[in-house]
């Protein structure tokens, strides 16, 4: 007999948890140290590795390449970074689109 339930429980629980990888990004700066003071140093070295696929950030990864491992305040530092780094290109973009329009306007 099939589980239809288990089939529709994967695909339930893979777009949550995506979900929160993105809203992680998305999060604003302020008070952002302390939310990931919070996490678990396995799930910010998931999320490294999900936000850059190429890198060696969890502990399989960096075991098999010869790395060393990343301590939970390492992990911590590169996360705001690169949610820093997010929001910083961001705004830049928004910038550069608005000033670009305005001198197409005049």
């Amino acid at each position: 007999m099939e589980n239809k339930f288990k089939e529709k429980r994967t695909t339930v629980s893979t777009s949550m948890w995506s979900d929160w990888r993105e809203q992680l990004r998305e999060s604003e700066l302020i008070g952002l140290d302390q939310r990931l003071e919070k996490l678990e140093r396995e799930i910010l070295l998931d999320w490294l590795q999900w936000h850059n696929p190429k890198g060696n950030y969890t502990d399989r990864k960096c075991i098999e390449n010869g790395v060393r491992q990343l301590s939970k305040a390492k992990a911590i530092e590169y996360t705001y970074k690169e949610i820093l780094r997010i929001h910083l290109k961001r705004k830049y973009n928004a910038f550069s689109n608005t000033h670009a329009q305005l001198m197409f306007n005049n």
